[in-house]
């Protein structure tokens, strides 16, 4: 009962669809945050490199230039002709790039000329950190992302002509464009992963599915077949259904081992159970076997007391009643002494003794002759269809008794005047007998039964007979000795014919009537 309950309690809080699906969605959502890093990285960087080679192709047009206006102008190459004509050089250096807002600086950073079409009030006055390297000698620019979605390069350089330092070129460079084209590159790229990404959650959501789905199937049937157990039963269904399955993986071949290990299991019960019906009819059938010869056993015994009390107290005054009551005392314990003799042929006798090669139509001959005298009284006649050599394992004087007891029962049931048929045979390497008399038939139920200990088909007929129901139930008992079978059978023109099969010895075939 505690397990039951304890069953019916759990249940499955975090199963494995939704772990793998949790754990599937934390693989993609660190893949994607890495992905978007690295491709932003990736871009950034490619960006930055494709600036600084354009700023490296800025700086050596930009003094290339600047002595050639000095050369123009016949000015020298020194700081104050770079002062005086920083004007001009804006001017014409804006003029030939068209691209570039370009402002020119002391050698101390100090605001000489600029073309600025926009506000860049703060970078006019310097103090940015690119103004100050290029202050300090040093080249250098500051990439400016803009709220609005712009990107503008900030690059200052020292010109240097003829290895002096004349003053200083700052530039302002929009590259909005090159980094849209690296947004949009960046958005394709995580569009791409994300569709991928999708696709493959998609399908391997699909295949863990297909996993999961006959392991829930497994689940489901396990818990079913507890319940089932519980109950001694064993659903059939469920378990052709598991051996049924069509899969060729190891899922599949797990759900037909395991349908196979149920099976098992259910035959396994079912034979308990066949044990213990068998054990519980073993009981019942000792419980109805003791009551019949408690009953069987008290009838003559209270006969017998009966009239010897009646004779005692009549003291042999009544000669017809002494007569009587001896005569009904000598009939009862006549009867008395059969039925304890045949309780005693129901003992195992088999392994008390030996087994020897038994021809058994030199036996059946043997009893047709003497049983032929009580058979001519009542009427009947035998005849014997036996083939040669019809040899067997046994018992001789068990079987006898066998033979014995059934053609009794067919002279004194079988209907006057009629043949007692007995026949014997080779059958598939074993030795068939029957033995058939005319008679009223009997039904299905008495055939089920007659050889059950103390059954009478006809009670009032053989109570009558001085029978107790015991000499087929002894033939049965004998035959399980020699490993043989008994059955009785309804045949045609209302005939009843007992059969009897045995293991054989190898003989011929040839046939004899008599």
């Amino acid at each position: 009962m505690y397990h039951k309950k304890s069953w019916e309690k759990r249940t499955i809080r975090f199963g494995i669809r939704m772990q793998m699906t949790a754990g599937l969605l934390a693989v993609f959502l660190v893949s994607g945050i890495f992905l978007y890093w690295m491709t932003d990285r990736q871009l950034t960087g490619s960006r930055e490199e494709q600036i600084i080679r354009e700023l490296q192709s800025v700086r050596e047009n930009t003094e290339i230039y600047v002595r050639q206006l000095l050369i123009l102008n016949d000015a020298n190459n020194d700081q104050e002709s770079f002062n005086n004509l920083a004007e001009t050089i804006v001017q014409e250096m804006y003029g030939s790039s068209g691209r570039y807002e370009l402002a020119a600086y002391s050698e101390d950073g100090e605001l000489l000329a600029y073309n600025y079409r926009k506000n860049h009030s703060d970078d006019q006055e310097g103090g940015t950190a690119e103004l100050q390297e290029a202050v300090n000698g040093n080249t250098a620019f500051t990439l400016v992302y803009s709220e609005e979605g712009t990107l503008e390069v900030w690059f200052a350089m020292p010109v240097i002509v003829a290895e002096k330092n004349v003053g200083i070129i700052r530039y302002c460079m929009d590259y909005t464009e090159l980094w849209r084209q690296g947004e949009q590159m960046k958005e394709i790229i995580i569009r791409v992963a994300i569709a991928i990404f999708a696709a493959a959650f998609f399908l391997i959501f699909l295949l863990l599915n297909r996993i999961i789905k006959p392991i829930q199937r497994l689940t489901k049937v396990s818990r079913q077949m507890s319940q089932d157990l519980e109950q001694d039963e064993v659903n059939t269904e469920l378990l052709a259904g598991l051996a049924d399955s069509a899969r060729r993986d190891e899922v599949g071949e797990l759900s037909r081992d395991y349908s196979a290990m149920l099976n098992k299991v259910g035959q396994y019960i079912q034979k308990m159970q066949d044990d213990r019906d068998q054990i519980l009819k073993l009981l019942n059938s000792r419980q109805e076997f003791y009551n019949n010869v408690t009953h069987e056993l008290k009838t003559p015994l209270t006969t017998i007391q009966g009239y010897a009390q009646l004779i005692e107290a009549d003291q042999g005054g009544d000669e017809e009643m002494v007569e009587k009551g001896v005569e009904h005392i000598l009939h009862e314990s006549t009867r008395l002494h059969r039925m304890v003799i045949q309780l005693l042929e129901m003992a195992d006798r088999a392994e008390r003794e030996e087994m020897t090669r038994v021809d058994m139509g030199k036996l059946i001959r043997s009893v047709s002759e003497a049983m032929e005298i009580k058979a001519n009284r009542y009427g009947a006649h035998i005849r014997l269809k036996l083939e040669t050599e019809l040899c067997v394992q046994g018992q001789e004087e068990r079987l006898r008794q066998v033979f014995i007891n059934l053609i009794d029962n067919a002279v004194k049931y079988g209907e006057e005047g009629t043949e007692i048929r007995i026949s014997g045979a080779h059958r598939k390497g074993r030795v068939l007998f029957s033995i058939s008399n005319k008679g009223k038939q009997m039904s299905q139920e008495q055939l089920k039964h007659i050889f059950e200990p103390f059954y009478r088909a006809d009670k009032e007929y053989s109570r009558e007979q001085g029978s107790a129901g015991l000499g087929l139930s002894i033939c049965q008992k004998i035959m399980k000795e020699h490993k043989g079978v008994i059955w009785a059978e309804n045949r045609p023109e209302g005939r009843i014919a007992f059969f009897l099969l045995f293991p054989s010895f190898a003989g011929t075939m040839k046939t004899e009537n008599s």
